[in-house]
């Protein structure tokens, strides 16, 4: 019993929001791997290299990664590939977004999405959102027949532009891995939370 609830504690928030707003370290495992397989060792070091050097000292090279990190810290690596080594290349950017989002679904879940709906994907974004970050609420509304209105609330991410446009885009792409094809989305703040709406066919 002890084993168990320790391993549940390693892969949920801390009960209480701690006041520093944290990830889960599979997010920026994930973004470190996408960094490799796009542009391999040399890049990777390049975007290490760009990095503030405090958050290049808590999460880059082997330095072990304990189970939750700030949220500014993956900021900040966002923050490294858009203005490094892409370039501001909004083409180039969204191709490390998506890759970030493979390298972070193993086969299984990649089979599981490839049977899902989005009807019956959008009753679990809250529950997925909390695995994975201690702050934050996400909700899935007004789900119609070829549309969905996500709204995220009480993150840092609704204050950040750039992190706005990657959730926007991880939204899509993750729907698209669904049975929805042609995946489109729009997004903007409306009332304090980001509003992102999905379309397909």
């Amino acid at each position: 019993m002890i084993q168990c609830a320790r391993l549940t504690q390693s892969v949920r928030p801390p009960s209480r929001p701690p006041l520093v707003p944290l990830v889960h370290r599979k997010s920026l495992i994930g973004f470190r791997a996408a960094c490799e397989k796009l542009w391999g060792q040399t890049g990777y070091e390049r975007v290490c290299t760009d990095l503030p050097e405090d958050v290049r000292k808590r999460t880059a090279g082997l330095v072990p990664l304990p189970d939750w990190i700030p949220v500014d810290d993956l900021v900040a690596w966002h923050l490294a590939v858009w203005n490094g080594i892409t370039r501001k290349d909004e083409r180039r950017f969204t191709e490390h977004v998506r890759a970030t989002v493979d390298q972070g679904f193993g086969r299984v879940k990649r089979v599981l999405l490839s049977l899902a709906t989005p009807h019956t994907l959008a009753p679990r974004v809250g529950p997925l959102w909390n695995d994975e970050y201690s702050t934050g609420v996400l909700q899935a509304a007004n789900l119609e027949q070829h549309s969905v209105e996500l709204r995220l609330r009480q993150h840092p991410y609704v204050e950040i532009p750039l992190m706005r446009s990657v959730i926007a885009e991880v939204y899509r792409y993750v729907l698209s891995l669904t049975r929805a094809d042609n995946v489109t989305a729009v997004h903007t703040v409306r009332d304090g939370a980001l509003l992102v709406v999905l379309r397909w066919s």
